[in-house]
């Protein structure tokens, strides 16, 4: 058992206390709501940080084994996570020291884990304290559209093919609706299956996330349905008071032509609008699927992944594709 001293691991009794921490902290995301965490796995725990019996900081952790190895980790369809800390006010010298003193205290007890993967959220820049404790860090992206306030501005900044694409769907009377959870998985499997890959996690897992985001007011499916009632694509999205994410979607391989995709995530923006929040499309480090949401308009924005685990074992997780 690794010490955690001087953090301890919250109580469940304490969850309420943790939700108004992140909902109050620019570190938290609904990523880290408790019941996200609950969706996920019935194993993740939060390290927390009190100060006179004031909770302060805090950081969801996931366990789970890689061939036979245990590591600390992130859950499938969980963008972000990291030490959400409490807002901090005074002079910038004195937030930045008291940001470095939480952070060290996290990356002290982190460190006595042999095998450490977590994405951090965007706010929180500061990987500094990790990498005195040996971590490292690489970057990854998202791509967002800040200001929605404004929807015929947000539809002058997309490039002419999406335009076109929307225009296209609509025309050939493509409409978007609120769709069931198994239609969007079904699309999902399908996009995995065209690019002969295997889908990273089940139905079962898919609606537990799916029935508590509905559950907690967060989160809706739609689909792209076609005049002859085919679907042509399909998207679940999730969102909090700051943000909006397309968690995961996809379109029906042989109806990749008729702009539906386009026309889906215009429609969710549109849905989505009036919640005064920022649209985010979950990046993704694959070249075309970059090209394609940045032809939105959107911004490119940068999150760190901290992380630590031995070279050669670094190595058989990249092969194994597991992390």
């Amino acid at each position: 058992m690794i010490n955690t001293d001087p953090l301890r691991f919250l109580n469940e009794d304490e969850y309420c206390t943790w939700d108004n921490l992140v909902d109050s902290s620019p570190y938290g995301s609904l990523f880290c709501k408790s019941w996200w965490l609950k969706a996920v796995s019935d194993d993740i725990r939060v390290l927390a940080y009190f100060d006179k019996n004031r909770l302060v900081a805090g950081i969801p952790l996931y366990f789970k084994k890689v061939a036979g190895i245990t590591i600390c980790t992130m859950p499938k369809l969980t963008q972000t996570w990291g030490v959400v800390i409490e807002p901090l006010s005074g002079k910038v010298v004195n937030i930045n020291s008291r940001e470095n003193a939480i952070l060290n205290i996290f990356a002290e007890v982190l460190s006595r884990f042999k095998y450490f993967v977590q994405n951090f959220n965007s706010y929180n820049r500061n990987g500094l304290p990790f990498y005195w404790k040996g971590f490292r860090q690489t970057t990854h992206y998202t791509y967002i559209l800040l200001d929605l306030s404004d929807l015929k501005s947000v539809w002058a900044g997309f490039r002419q093919n999406i335009r076109t694409d929307i225009r296209k769907a609509e025309q050939n009377e493509v409409t978007v609706s609120i769709s069931s959870p198994e239609i969007v998985y079904q699309i999902i499997e399908k996009s995995f299956s065209r690019q002969d890959k295997i889908q990273p996690y089940s139905k079962e897992y898919f609606l537990k996330i799916y029935n508590a985001a509905k559950s907690n007011n967060a989160g809706e499916c739609f689909a792209a349905i076609g005049s002859d009632g085919a679907c042509h694509a399909a998207a679940i999205m999730v969102w909090d008071n700051r943000r909006a994410y397309y968690l995961a979607g996809g379109g029906d391989p042989l109806l990749r032509n008729s702009g539906a995709t386009s026309l889906l995530i215009w429609k969710m923006i549109n849905i989505i609008s009036n919640k005064n929040v920022i649209f985010d499309f979950e990046g993704s480090m694959i070249e075309s699927v970059e090209r394609f949401f940045r032809a939105f308009g959107t911004e490119q924005t940068t999150y760190n992944q901290i992380y630590k685990y031995p070279v050669g074992i670094e190595l058989l997780f990249r092969l194994l594709n597991r992390i």
